[in-house]
């Protein structure tokens, strides 16, 4: 269940998510990166591919992309690195004016390529600057620079709420020395339709969903839906929408560290 916007007169288009740009990375990176994050090769089998393919100004595929076996292509693998191929477009970060230096892509891929490519490079991570793994210090700062009031409702819990009434939330760890944010909620308003602020969504993330769920990094992942809430839906009928970013692997750790400490309180007994 999440929330993001996208589009020109409600949200979309507007500071919530969006944050000034870095420069431009390299076009034929950002490509290979994006494929790569769809394509799942056996660690097995040993490729090696030729691809190639025709880009409009928008990054989607003018026609059919070309997967070429450069060896003897076991189990079929060429078709689910074409798929990886169609499933990462429209490919995000490509400057417009820029077009002719990408509007054609070859390039190649092997088996050694994602286990060596960070993938995520290009992948932006934080709602509104507020990032998993951050202190709660880095946390309380973050949402200050939005313009609203930090505070904490519950044990553990941070909420800041802006004045279109949408609202930041991130759960913390509890165990950990110093506690790092394990999830971040968005809560928003929107009457844009959910695909187009699925669209928006990727764009400003500069990554595709993958079976409706966002990976922003080798643990995080991102998850959007339709928000209710008996408050809300008493003021306003403009649909409320979630987006929530999770970590899991930092509960995992959050566990250990509570483990550590019940055995540092209670050594085990010497038979």
């Amino acid at each position: 269940m999440m929330k993001w916007i996208a589009f020109l007169a409600t949200f979309v288009c507007s500071s919530a998510f969006a944050q000034t740009p870095p420069p431009s990375p390299d076009p034929m990176a950002v490509i290979r990166a994006q494929i790569m994050q769809h394509w799942f090769p056996s660690p097995q089998v040993k490729l090696d591919f030729a691809v190639s393919f025709d880009l409009d100004r928008d990054g989607k595929i003018i026609g059919q992309p070309v997967v070429a076996a450069k060896s003897f292509d076991q189990g079929n693998s060429a078709e689910g690195l074409k798929f990886a191929v169609w499933g990462a477009q429209p490919f995000l970060l490509l400057r417009p004016e820029d077009y002719e230096s990408w509007k054609h892509v070859t390039t190649s891929f092997t088996g050694a390529d994602k286990p060596s490519t960070n993938i995520y490079a290009f992948t932006k991570r934080d709602i509104l600057g507020v990032e998993t793994g951050m202190t709660e210090a880095a946390a309380k700062a973050a949402m200050a620079k939005t313009g609203c009031s930090v505070s904490s409702p519950k044990p553990m819990v941070l909420e800041c709420t802006n004045n279109k009434g949408s609202k930041l939330a991130a759960r913390l760890t509890e165990n950990m020395s110093p506690n790092v944010v394990t999830a971040i909620s968005y809560v928003f308003q929107s009457g844009a339709p959910a695909q187009e602020i699925v669209g928006a969504v990727s764009a400003q993330f500069h990554t595709r969903p993958f079976n409706q769920v966002w990976h922003l990094s080798d643990s995080s992942t991102m998850e959007f839906g339709s928000y209710f809430s008996e408050s809300r839906s008493a003021q306003s009928p403009i649909p409320s929408w979630v987006l929530i970013v999770n970590e899991p692997q930092l509960l995992d750790r959050d566990q250990d560290a509570l483990a550590d400490k019940q055995r540092a309180a209670v050594p085990t007994p010497k038979f």
